[in-house]
């Protein structure tokens, strides 16, 4: 397969098992770019692509062959140069007169008989190295362990705490009301959440001890007094019921009705919010006025809204 660099255009030979190593996600080695190797994947070479360099070719020079030696009894001499086969001694015609003596020659021929090296090509005449392609460093970086766990457990008690709180928020009366020892806390905590803590509504605890409606003054027959004693006998405190009272006339039919908050019925000073305590019991004092109405007789209701 072949991928071209979307950078510098330069073309490589690939497998996709290499290139999902690290989902297509490379890195040129000509122009050091990373790059997606997948969107230019392809079976054929590209018709783009430039050809591959070839290397110049190399000058070859004639090496003279080395120098053949003959045995005289004397220091060696050069053979001429239009010497075609070794002479033996016998052969040797007596020289007229002697002939110069030559230098030694040194290990080394002459500077003449070395066989030249071919002068470099221009740079750019050489073929250059295929570039690779390599993973970009990001895919070999690990994170901390450390710090990915100190992380984790971070965001998880953080959640934690969130979900407690929101439980609380809920449920806080619920919990107070089990746990009546939390309450303190709980309601510091809803003074700044924006809940609140009621008190528990039992009214199946509640209960009415004794009960009386009596006219004060027969000269004012609209003006009676109503008294009531509420007991709570459930182990909590709870919160003040509603007190509904029935005015029935002469055939017990109903002849008014009215519905009274806690605060109506409670004597000043007496705070609702703090309800009747556990096994506890108030008394309930009211004046009314009945007006042109003449109440044979009436009923009480508790009961919560």
């Amino acid at each position: 397969m072949y991928t071209r660099c979307t950078h510098c255009d330069t073309v490589f030979r690939v497998t996709p098992q290499q290139l999902q190593v690290s989902s297509g996600k490379v890195r040129c080695g000509r122009c050091h770019e990373v790059f997606d190797a997948f969107s230019s994947l392809s079976a054929q070479l590209p018709a783009a692509a430039a050809p591959e360099i070839e290397p110049p070719p190399i000058e070859r020079f004639e090496v003279p062959p080395p120098p053949t030696w003959r045995s005289t009894g004397q220091e060696p001499v050069w053979p001429p140069a239009s010497s075609a086969s070794p002479m033996t001694q016998a052969e040797l015609p007596e020289p007229a007169e002697r002939a110069p003596e030559l230098p030694a020659p040194s290990a080394t021929p002459p500077a003449a008989a070395q066989p030249v090296a071919p002068a470099p090509a221009a740079q750019s005449a050489q073929p250059e190295e295929e570039p690779v392609l390599t993973l970009p460093d990001e895919l070999f970086t690990q994170p901390d362990p450390r710090r990915k766990h100190w992380a984790w457990s971070a965001g998880s008690a953080a959640l934690a705490i969130l979900a407690l709180a929101q439980l609380t928020w809920v449920f806080a009366t619920p919990i107070a009301h089990r746990q009546p020892g939390l309450r303190p806390a709980l309601e510091a905590f809803c003074a700044g959440a924006g809940c609140t803590v009621a008190l528990p509504r039992l009214p199946d605890q509640l209960f009415i001890e004794a009960s009386d409606l009596q006219l004060l003054d027969a000269a004012r027959p609209s003006e009676v007094l109503l008294t009531v004693t509420i007991r709570n006998r459930a182990s909590v405190a709870q919160a003040y019921p509603l007190l509904e009272l029935t005015l029935t006339g002469a055939a017990n039919q109903v002849a008014s009705r009215k519905v009274f908050q806690p605060r109506e019925y409670l004597d000043r000073g007496v705070d609702p919010a703090r309800g009747i305590g556990a096994n506890q019991e108030v008394s309930i004092r009211m004046y009314l006025s009945t007006g042109t109405l003449r109440a044979a007789g009436y009923r009480l209701y508790l009961f919560f809204a």
